[in-house]
């Protein structure tokens, strides 16, 4: 007999949500900071530095439903610091190109993991934070820049490709010991049937969109 996830999720699970999307926020910003220093031109650092600054601007409304959600939120974010910074220790880049590839995979990544969740808030706080929390074109821009690149140079593709699946797999384990950290988050998992295949089926929807952006820049997922 298999239990259905919650139709209405615990305020914990809408804070520990909030919480999340927050510190991936501050995340998201350091990693794209970290990029555009490294940016080869001034034209790739000054784009990757504004969509850096977009991060920013979405916390402080994000930081507002937390409270009106009783949430602390500096505990909140302090609660993901160490399983989101282990990404960054676990996948390091040795060049421009992997350190691109690294963000368009774990961030995308991110991204989506946050939109699967998103569909089990209330709905009045999931207009919001959808109305929030905009799309910053980064993958967009990364296939603009990469395919051609890749397309010149095989070699590059072929370990540009075993990058991004080592990628891949450091952050999917990293969701797997997400939800073991925060168990409350399981709630908002909108799949049919008990909790490990509800959440098998968010991993598979998370491997499939990470498939679909690897071969957008021609890359074997």
């Amino acid at each position: 007999m298999t239990a259905p996830a919650p139709l209405q999720p615990s305020p914990l699970a809408v804070r520990e949500f909030l919480g999340l999307v927050g510190y991936a926020g501050l995340g998201t910003f350091a990693l794209l900071a970290r990029d555009a220093a490294q940016a080869p031109d001034i034209r790739t650092r000054l784009v990757l530095s504004r969509m850096a600054a977009g991060e920013l601007a979405e916390i402080d409304y994000v930081e507002h439903l937390v409270s009106e959600w009783g949430g602390e939120f500096d505990q909140l974010l302090v609660s993901y610091r160490d399983l989101l910074n282990d990404f960054m220790v676990r996948a390091v880049p040795r060049d421009w190109w992997e350190r691109l590839v690294r963000t368009y995979v774990g961030y995308n990544m991110l991204e989506d993991m946050l939109g699967l969740l998103a569909d089990g808030l209330p709905p009045s706080v999931r207009d919001r934070v959808e109305a929030s929390v905009g799309k910053s074109g980064h993958d967009d821009y990364v296939a603009a820049m990469l395919t051609p690149v890749l397309q010149a140079e095989p070699q590059l593709a072929a370990r540009l490709g075993l990058w991004g699946r080592r990628v891949a797999g450091e952050s999917l384990t990293l969701v797997q010991r997400l939800f073991a950290e925060h168990p409350a988050l399981v709630e908002l998992v909108t799949e049919e049937g008990d909790e490990a295949a509800r959440l098998s089926r968010l991993m598979g929807h998370l491997h499939v969109e990470h498939s679909r952006r690897l071969q957008r820049l021609g890359l074997n997922a």
